[in-house]
């Protein structure tokens, strides 16, 4: 069988379960002859008239920009709107309705000219199929040429193999690509000082160890915390915050359990987490830590927050003890000195439930082979005109060199007019967001990691193009990392990813609707349910999660593991 790459996105937002898409492909619009060994034949439909603008609509979920509302003002997409003499125009709906929103256009049959399928629940080959997209193989080398000499490079491989198909069509222009590997943006936190305020500096861990690493340890660290926040008289705390849904689909806590929050491999079986019995002993150790008042009361309310911005009222405001945080929260960069609050915020591994099992899962949902960041990226509508569609291209392309993978990645200089942008001119960035002199980078003083002003108050990611499709260059980002991101990052990733699902797995089209049909069906009912456990709402006994998972499984949960068997097995045979 052969390992067919694109792309089908299930779930979640910037950290999501991703799974590779593709089948036998259907002519469509623009589509030209395939070649023998993949790729395209070239097609040339003239060059790309710079003089003429261009506006080019292009659908992508929302962010917390903090300084702007639309990626339209974003610098660097204005500064590239000038380079190209064109118009990037978003088109983004509310945070949370994004996978609604983004199914209802595709049934209106309105599209965009580019869209960003992070959201689409179906795989990009059915889209190809259904005449929605359109095959970009062969317009690439003459109207992309630095990302088709990106793709053929010996060193670049996987990349090219997870985007082109059997056939050779290839319809995902990716971002996030990256050159270097890089250190985890974020993880579970915990309020350090809050244990040492409460032991006067003595803090003894059930297990031994100088961090919590197993169940005990978060019963003692939660059980801490209420009392800290209880004396401080406290009207509203979290001792812990999760998810609405109540578990971290990119594997958080649930690992320490022995499952994973989706599919994942073990000794050769794939398994889906939610119906094992470690998600059992999750739920039971949840509804445990919800009774004693150590997890957010109304949690299952909190539907539109983001995994990686949970109830900051809460975090921000020193109301916190544990949490899905970020490196620039860690140490004291979230103390509020002119309050009296000195607060200190170290990265958390997942607690090992030591009664169940020996070793935390190796799995993560946000750790992945550079493949996996291939899976998300822009496609052109079928109905996008040629003209928007080459100019869309050049765009991208640039975002594929040197220069453009330094603009997305790390934003404007002064030579590219950052004094003549608004945003930059307000935060003090008129310089530039970095100078290089020879081969010496130096952050402008508000954008240093962790450090600047910017990236504490969290708008830092706003001044830099990161949305866009191109390069990911981190060769400095690494270079001013702290002693204390780096311990972090490895703490987050944990016992690495040995136990995830290959993400270079490919479906054909037809299973990928398969899936994509089975999760609608039991994902809507995993959701309902997981709170309604955590909370009481619900009988949780061995019986009614056995129940549970029966559902779960008539619902799809069976078909799909059939199929990610088969092809996992597949796909380990060659």
């Amino acid at each position: 069988m052969k390992k067919k790459l694109l792309s089908l996105v299930l779930a979640g937002a910037m950290a999501s379960s991703l799974f590779a898409g593709c089948g036998d492909n259907k002519g469509s619009a623009g589509g030209g002859t395939q070649s023998a060994g993949g790729g395209a034949e070239p097609v040339d439909v003239g060059a790309d008239n710079l003089e003429e603008s261009r506006e080019i609509t292009v659908w992508l979920y929302k962010d917390d920009y903090k300084i702007y509302d639309s990626y339209d003002e974003n610098p660097v997409v204005q500064y590239l709107n000038g380079k190209f003499n064109c118009t990037l125009k978003f088109q983004q709906p509310a945070m949370g309705s994004e996978k609604e929103q983004f199914s209802l256009m595709l049934g209106t049959g309105s599209y965009t000219d580019v869209m960003e399928i992070s959201n689409c629940q179906e795989g990009v080959a059915s889209l190809y199929e259904d005449g929605v997209i359109k095959d970009l193989a062969p317009y690439l080398e003459n109207y992309m040429p630095n990302f088709y000499a990106f793709l053929n490079a010996p060193e670049n491989g996987d990349v090219k193999k997870a985007l082109y198909d059997g056939d050779g069509h290839l319809f995902t222009i990716p971002f996030q690509v990256r050159l270097q590997d890089e250190n985890r943006w974020g993880g579970m936190v915990y309020r350090r000082d809050i244990l040492e305020t409460m032991t006067g500096g003595n803090v003894a861990f059930p297990s031994g160890n100088g961090e919590p690493t197993t169940v005990e340890d978060w019963d003692y660290v939660l059980e801490t915390m209420k009392t800290y926040f209880d004396a401080a008289g406290l009207a509203d705390y979290a001792c812990l915050i999760i998810p609405a849904q109540g578990y971290f689909e990119t594997g958080e806590l649930l690992t320490g359990f022995g499952v994973a929050g989706n599919f994942y491999v073990q000794d050769g079986t794939v398994k889906y987490g939610p119906v094992e019995q470690g998600f059992y002993n999750y739920l039971v150790k949840m509804k445990e830590w919800y009774e004693k008042g150590y997890i957010y009361q109304d949690f299952a309310s909190r539907t539109n927050d983001v995994f990686y911005l949970p109830n900051t009222a809460l975090t921000y405001g020193g109301s916190a003890g544990i949490w899905f945080g970020m490196g620039g929260q860690l140490d004291g960069a979230m103390s509020m000195p002119e309050y009296g609050l000195e607060v200190n915020v170290q990265a958390l591994a997942s607690p090992l439930d030591t009664a169940s099992t020996s070793a935390l899962l190796a799995q993560t949902g946000l750790e992945n082979e550079r493949v996996a960041m291939n899976t998300q990226g822009y496609v052109v509508a079928d109905t996008c005109s040629e003209e928007n569609m080459i100019r869309f291209m050049s765009v991208a392309d640039y975002l594929f060199t040197d220069e453009g993978a330094m603009l997305r990645s790390y934003g404007l200089t002064a030579e590219q007019g950052a004094a003549d942008n608004s945003y930059y001119a307000a935060a003090g960035l008129s310089g530039g967001a970095y100078t290089m002199e020879g081969e010496t980078f130096t952050y402008a003083e508000p954008l240093v990691p962790n450090v600047g002003a910017l990236c504490i108050d969290g708008s830092n990611m706003s001044y830099i193009g990161n949305r866009l499709p191109g390069l990911l260059n981190n060769e400095y980002d690494l270079a001013y990392a702290t002693e204390s991101v780096s311990r972090a990052s490895a703490v987050w990733k944990g016992t690495g990813r040995d136990n995830n699902y290959p993400s270079s797995i490919a479906f054909s089209a037809e299973d990928n609707d398969k899936i994509a049909s089975n999760y609608s069906n039991y994902s809507d009912y995993l959701n309902t349910m997981v709170p309604k456990f955590i909370m009481g709402t619900e009988a949780l006994t061995e019986e009614s999660f056995a129940a549970f998972a029966e559902q779960m499984k008539s619902l799809g949960v069976s078909e799909s593991l059939e199929l990610y068997q088969s092809y996992y097995d597949a796909f380990m045979s060659e």
